[in-house]
């Protein structure tokens, strides 16, 4: 039986599994749950050493062999969550200064005050709230459409936006607007988006996952995934990625600045991809 070998994706994950479980290392006298959460790293080792021999073909290889880095992507997510409620040293002050420096104020606790419309929150809420299907929907359309090299591809980009974003909060943990500010009242909350994402926060927010949004990072590298295989749906998801990264900041979710480096990362990631990719993808087999 033919065997999937190594991927890049592979190699992309263990990269960030040793440089997140070094991080951790650092911090082991401050984590209670530091043996648990290296457990689960050497779990994700262990994963890495048994995907390569997944069959070639197949549904449930393919969704478990190569989509298994957005399976994880919330794991690690609490992870990091986790760390910080123990490490406790997160920088709002900072990126608070850096929001007046650049913006002149604090914009995600003024918008929606300043423009307290009932359609406008709606929308931007609704978009905020697709997240995670943006995040789904490009691989399962290449998957549905035995598209496979898009779908490896696909999630080899969403996987370097989110592993990228989630280092960056390890070292540098933002707890965001959403933590730090009164939540906003009145009309800005009064509709069924609305409701739904604040009910969402409430139940699944990690602290110190704000700078840089990873919301607007994975969405738009995702968009930049399927720009290419399927430009139809790249042109159907580009406005709501746009109204994605509005709604972060309308909704007082992530601070300007911190939309504003995801929008720059997402940039330098869009470069970096392919080429990346091309130079982890081990070289075929004689």
């Amino acid at each position: 039986m033919n065997r999937r070998g190594v991927l890049a994706t592979d190699r992309l994950t263990l990269g960030f599994i040793v440089l997140f479980t070094a991080i951790l290392l650092l911090h082991a006298r401050d984590v209670e749950s530091f043996p648990w959460l290296l457990t689960g790293d050497a779990l994700v080792v262990v994963l890495l050493l048994l995907v390569p021999r997944l069959p070639a073909e197949g549904l449930v290889a393919e969704v478990l062999g190569g989509g298994y880095p957005l399976i994880l992507a919330s794991a690690f997510y609490w992870q990091v969550g986790d760390m910080q409620l123990d490490i406790a040293r997160l920088h709002d002050a900072l990126v608070q200064r850096w929001e007046v420096a650049v913006f002149g104020s604090q914009v995600s606790a003024t918008w929606h005050v300043s423009a307290p419309y009932p359609l406008l929150s709606a929308v931007l809420h609704l978009c905020y709230g697709l997240y995670y299907w943006i995040l789904l929907l490009v691989p399962l359309w290449f998957l549905l459409h035995r598209r496979r090299e898009a779908y490896r591809r696909a999630v080899f980009c969403g996987a370097l936006a989110l592993y990228t974003c989630y280092l960056v909060f390890a070292v540098f943990p933002v707890a965001g607007p959403y933590f730090v500010f009164p939540h906003p009242t009145g009309a800005v909350v009064a509709n069924w988006p609305a409701r739904y994402v604040y009910f969402m926060l409430g139940t699944g927010s990690s602290i110190g996952t704000a700078f840089p949004s990873s919301h607007i990072a994975a969405s738009w590298v995702m968009v930049y995934a399927a720009w290419r295989d399927a430009r139809r749906l790249a042109l159907v998801l580009a406005p709501v990625a746009v109204g994605l990264a509005l709604g972060t900041v309308y909704g007082q979710f992530h601070y300007a600045v911190d939309a504003l480096a995801g929008a720059l990362l997402a940039i330098a990631l869009m470069v970096a991809a392919d080429p990346l990719r091309k130079a982890l993808q081990p070289p075929p087999a004689p």
